[in-house]
């Protein structure tokens, strides 16, 4: 299992999406997305370690634009 990352449009929407998946007791981070995942995102997602999904369909509720999901397997 890879790094679960939820790729956004715009560092604004990171940082607003980190703020209410705290405010929510949800853990999020922000962190840059690795080049082969970019979708035409703005290279921003948000690592949120546990509780995913629960993460995604709040940031959809809120209307955060959410570009992709991803885990990504960091190399060693």
């Amino acid at each position: 299992m890879g790094k679960p990352l939820i790729m956004v449009s715009s560092i604004t929407y990171a940082m607003k999406a980190r703020d209410l998946l705290i405010n929510n007791g949800i853990a999020a981070y922000i962190e840059r997305t690795p080049k082969i995942e970019r979708n035409g995102g703005c290279g921003y997602s948000l690592y949120v370690p546990k509780r995913i999904d629960e993460a995604e369909n709040l940031l959809r509720t809120h209307g955060i634009k959410i570009v992709g999901r991803t885990d990504w397997e960091e190399s060693t």
